[in-house]
């Protein structure tokens, strides 16, 4: 059903159930909000969109109020408007003034504010609250005394995330946003997944910078430094640049890793190929001994450190391989050693990639073998797009070089573990291939490629029916749990990416976070995928050779968190 309002003294034809706010975005108002995040409910908190509206002795606010037939709403009246300053001034006279300094500066909401409502001079003057800097995690970092209050990172951890690390404290000025029992960030649940930062409109989240820990590196002779990248980061990389040209992307992106001083460019795709190899190999031996079912999915480091704090009694289930990035730094270090005569010690392997929590899995015990890790350092995009703009590199005219990286070609599998369901599918692609000898075609009709929060499908694959569930973010993780806890052996494989689409959307890629990007990012990837010359790991000429010359030993793949179960 449908009337009419009045915004701003015109009639707007609006839909019974909208929110004011909803209204007043189509029809291209801009209200400020602080609490609001699309697909959430509206709290009210910030009181940053309130409006007037005829007839209410109080500003209300419009995220959280429906439009009725009666109203008759002033959206910028002096009344608001100095309400909305109000509020800005009183945030900003309990904040701190490294507005110059801050992670954030030029990419702050409430920076943003205060310009939009001209707020030059402070106002409010008052003691102001003193909290900490919680730099305890590996990946984030957490500046209590920038918080806002606004409870963005509670209901994304919470609602969509489902792991409750944050809540409000305290009252009155000690009101705070802790995670529980105010313990710090590394001793809490958190699963360092990023989302927070994501959501953050401040930088009281945000990612723990890596970069100066390997640039020393860059001055010394005997070190080699080794770019090893996402596909994910190249594509939002083109992306947010503006790269028009997908031909020459390797191109470019060997331009800009030379320019930052790295010796040698990987795809990481290499280590997605033989993540899908030992997969397909353990998966198999499972089936013939119809046991250690379901195989639940390692390649996502935040769904490993959630299932180890969940059910650590069931670790045996997770499959047993490392993540295709800490593949591809082992087998850069072990590749290059061999062919350019390099001590492995003298080798440096940095991770770019989509993803805050790879920062947490690339320190973790199992990821160092004989002292050497496989991962020396790892930087998320937002980080290389700081070290673009640092170093001077006008990305737009640069001269694109010749592709000098190692393992050029990869099959499909190395773009596809970066999206929710992506990993399902190249699995699928390759059991077939492993099972039958022939490669499969068409899985677009099982729907894997839809991004639901939990979908479960069938699949006969040689002489065997193989049942798969796919799950997308946390929130649809109770029916995981369910079918863990029952013993259900008639599911076989279960993918879990804690990040709602996958890395594509990781807590390392661009602010602000957006539906359009992440669409764009699908697309981009999916076309990349459909127009692949080698669809199997199988296929793989560079793979296939270090394992003839055993240049790597899959012993070492293999990660630690298998034998807890025999630890503990």
């Amino acid at each position: 059903m449908t009337f009419e309002i009045q915004i701003n003294n015109k009639p707007v034809t609006v839909k019974r159930g909208e929110t004011i706010l909803e209204v007043l975005n189509r029809i291209g108002i801009k209200v400020p909000t602080l609490c609001s995040m699309k697909g959430f409910a509206p709290t009210g908190m910030c009181r940053m969109c309130v409006i007037e509206v005829e007839g209410k002795e109080n500003l209300i606010p419009a995220c959280s109020f429906k439009v009725e037939e009666w109203m008759k709403i002033q959206t910028h009246s002096p009344r608001v408007v100095h309400a909305r300053k109000t509020i800005v001034e009183l945030l900003l006279a309990n904040h701190p003034d490294d507005c110059l300094f801050c992670e954030r500066n030029g990419n702050c909401e409430l920076q943003t504010l205060a310009e939009e409502l001209h707020v030059r001079e402070r106002t409010i003057k008052g003691e102001k609250r003193k909290f900490y800097i919680d730099q305890s995690a590996l990946s984030i970092v957490y500046d209590t005394d920038k918080c806002i209050l606004c409870g963005r990172c509670i209901r994304v951890c919470r609602e969509t995330i489902g792991n409750h690390t944050f809540d409000f404290a305290y009252r009155g000025k000690r009101m705070s946003v802790l995670p529980a029992l105010n313990k710090n960030l590394n001793h809490s649940n958190c699963l360092q997944c990023g989302q927070c930062i994501m959501v953050c409109p401040t930088a009281a989240l945000s990612d723990k910078v890596n970069f100066s820990e390997f640039k020393v590196f860059f001055h010394d002779v005997n070190k080699k430094a080794v770019a090893v990248y996402s596909p994910a980061v190249a594509t939002t990389l083109a992306e947010t640049l503006g790269l028009k040209s997908k031909a020459s992307l390797h191109g470019i992106l060997s331009a800009v890793f030379r320019k930052l001083g790295f010796d040698y460019i990987i795809d990481s795709s290499i280590g997605a190929d033989l993540m899908l190899q030992m997969q397909c190999e353990e998966f198999i031996s499972r089936l013939k001994a119809n046991d250690k079912f379901p195989m639940v999915t390692s390649c996502c480091p935040s769904w490993v450190k959630y299932f180890e704090q969940l059910s650590i009694d069931n670790l045996h289930l997770l499959s047993s391989q490392k993540s295709s990035g800490q593949m591809a730094g082992h087998i850069a270090k072990r590749y290059i050693s061999k062919k350019d005569n390099i001590a492995v010690e003298n080798i440096i392997t940095v991770s770019i990639v989509p993803c805050t929590s790879r920062k947490y899995e690339a320190k973790r015990p199992e990821m160092v073998i004989d002292g050497i890790t496989d991962t020396d350092a790892v930087i998320t995009t937002r980080e290389l797009l700081r070290m673009i703009k640092m170093n001077g590199i006008d990305i737009n005219n640069i001269e694109p070089e010749p592709w000098s990286g190692f393992f050029a070609t990869n099959s499909s599998a190395g773009k596809l573990v970066n999206i929710a369901g992506g990993t399902t599918e190249a699995f699928i692609i390759n059991l077939h291939y492993e099972l039958t000898g022939k490669i499969l075609d068409g899985l677009k009709p099982l729907n894997t490629r839809n991004l639901k929060e939990y979908k479960e499908f069938s699949l006969n694959i040689g002489d065997h029916l193989i049942n798969f569930v796919i799950v997308n973010g946390l929130s649809g993780i109770n029916k995981v749990i369910d079918i863990i806890k029952e013993g259900k052996k008639d599911i076989h494989f279960i993918e879990v990416m804690v990040c709602q689409g996958g890395c594509i959307a990781g807590g390392g890629q661009p602010l602000p976070a957006s539906e359009e990007s992440l669409k764009l990012r699908l697309k981009n990837i999916y076309e990349a995928v459909d127009s692949a010359a080698i669809r199997t790991c199988y296929e793989n000429a560079s793979l296939a050779e270090m394992l003839r010359e055993e240049i790597i030993d899959k012993n070492n793949l293999r990660a630690l968190f298998l034998k807890k179960e025999v630890l503990l």
